[in-house]
């Protein structure tokens, strides 16, 4: 998925501009993770911009991947485009402000995810193949 999509809601403007298969190791300061057997990661681009009036606190452990009943939590929240520097999973935004942030999620390898959900925003995610 290429093709950038964005929705707002109570506050905040998400963009999803990329979901892609792997890769399936991420070496990040102090952990090196890959997926369990049966399973791929799935990484996620996504830009969080605050249309609030004041200060408030996005989680971006409400940005879930799912498609038939299968659910996915971020395992790995990282700064972009520095991708092996960890983030908070829950970040101060003023008002205004925007960061991007790489997700990376464990799904299992013969599934791939239909939507992605912060909290009420939910955005569609098309697959090329």
């Amino acid at each position: 998925m290429n093709t950038p999509v964005s929705k707002r809601a109570d506050g905040w403007a998400i963009t999803l501009s990329q979901a892609k298969e792997g890769p399936d190791q991420y070496l990040g300061e102090t952990v090196d993770l890959r997926p369990e057997k049966g399973e791929k990661f799935i990484w996620a681009l996504i830009t969080v911009h605050s249309d609030l009036t004041d200060e408030q606190t996005f989680s971006y452990d409400t940005c879930t991947l799912s498609d038939k009943g299968q659910v996915a939590d971020p395992l790995v929240v990282a700064r972009y485009p520095e991708v092996n520097s960890a983030a908070d999973s829950s970040e101060a935004f003023a008002p205004g402000q925007e960061r991007t942030r790489q997700l990376i999620y464990r799904y299992p390898k013969e599934q791939l995810p239909t939507r992605m959900k912060c909290g009420t925003v939910v955005l569609p995610i098309k697959w090329s193949r």
